[in-house]
């Protein structure tokens, strides 16, 4: 694993999982990890620890403790914590109070979920001539990440055939066409599978926030 991540990492007092690790190796590779996914930017070991010192120092977060690991467009970081109770997993820390679901606890259904969600709409990535051949290459170059059920889910996924769907951005959203490999519905059916029945949730703040 990257140096200044498992120092990071230790500073902390967390193990992390060797799937885990190797996902981070390979997004510092500059190989281009998990680069169809949109919305999604890798963090450098010192942008981590900013963002733990700004908002989730350990001392705030009533016995959870972040490491911080890629970003959204927002400013909200995807992370892997480990909650009091021992219990970890992936999550991503929200704005504003929002509660934070730790939906997964292992970084392979994370991967599969991030996936699962580009297949709902591939259109910006037309411009490619065979997207479920590079999709598939993508998600095989994850195989150290994945386990064999996830490899083979998203095997399954981009070898369909790519056609028009109806996509709505949101239940008030006007219905746009896009290029897809799955509807919104299937993707709500196989995100449920991959997700926790009952996943803890809480709200990531600051004590002077609460």
């Amino acid at each position: 694993m990257d140096t200044a991540f498992q120092t990071l990492a230790l500073k902390l007092g967390i193990q992390l999982p060797e799937r885990f690790s190797a996902l981070l190796d390979l997004a510092h590779s500059g190989t281009g990890a998990m680069r169809s996914v949109e919305d999604l930017f890798w963090l450098d070991a010192e942008e981590a620890e900013r963002e733990i010192d700004e908002w989730l120092n350990p001392e705030d977060q009533q016995g959870r403790t972040f490491l911080p690991f890629a970003n959204n467009g927002s400013g909200e970081p995807w992370c892997f914590v480990q909650l009091e109770t021992g219990m970890a997993g992936i999550t991503q820390a929200l704005h504003y109070g929002q509660l934070t679901s730790l939906a997964h606890t292992d970084i392979s259904s994370w991967v599969a979920s991030q996936y699962i969600g580009l297949a709902t709409d591939v259109t910006r990535l037309s411009h490619q001539k065979d997207v479920g051949m590079a999709l598939m290459h993508e998600g095989q170059s994850l195989h150290p990440v994945l386990l064999p059920a996830d490899c083979a889910l998203l095997a399954d996924l981009f070898s369909r055939p790519c056609v028009a769907l109806a996509f709505k951005d949101g239940p008030r959203s006007l219905p746009r066409t896009v290029n897809a490999f799955i509807s919104r519905e299937e993707e709500k059916a196989l995100l449920q599978r991959l997700e926790q029945p009952a996943p803890i949730e809480f709200a990531v703040l600051r004590d002077w926030m609460r």
